[in-house]
C-alpha cells in the first residue's frame, strides 16, 4: 500500500503547511494566500447540452474540499456547483434535489417536443 500524497503550500500567515492531497485532487494549490484559502479542487465536469449552435455548457460540476474553514461541512469533500456564473457548494441531498429538478425540467422539454410535433404534424407555424 503506498502512502498517502501531501503537498506544500507556503501561506502568507502560517508559512509552509503540509497537508495529505485527496486522490481526486488535480493538484492546484498556489502559494502565497492564507491558509484559511486552501482549497482541494477535482477536475471541473462541464454538463452540455446540444444547440442549434452547438453544445452549450449549463452547468459545471467540481468536487473540492476546505480542510481550514471555520464552515465543518466544507472541510469534507462536497461538490461545487457553477450555474449562472455563481457557485453553489452542495452536499449529497442537495445534489440529489438538483437532480430531481433537471429531471423535471427534461420532463418539460419533451412536453414541449411533443406539443411542437403536433403543430408541424398540421402544418401551422408559418
Amino acid at each position: 500500500m503506498s502512502a498517502p500524497r501531501t503537498v506544500t503550500i507556503r501561506t502568507v500567515d502560517h508559512g509552509p503547511v503540509t497537508i495529505p492531497e485527496p486522490s481526486w485532487c488535480a493538484g492546484r494549490h498556489p502559494d502565497g494566500g492564507a491558509r484559511v484559502d486552501i482549497t482541494h479542487v477535482g477536475p471541473d465536469r462541464p454538463l452540455t447540452i446540444p444547440t442549434r449552435r452547438g453544445p452549450a455548457v449549463h452547468l459545471v460540476t467540481a468536487l473540492e474540499s476546505r480542510p481550514f474553514v471555520a464552515e465543518s461541512f466544507l472541510r469534507g469533500p462536497f461538490v461545487a456547483v457553477e450555474i449562472g456564473g455563481d457557485w453553489y457548494e452542495t452536499g449529497l441531498a442537495g445534489l440529489e434535489r438538483m437532480a430531481s429538478e433537471l429531471e423535471a425540467h427534461a420532463e418539460q422539454l419533451r412536453d414541449r417536443a411533443r406539443g411542437l410535433a403536433v403543430i408541424l404534424a398540421g402544418g401551422e407555424g408559418r
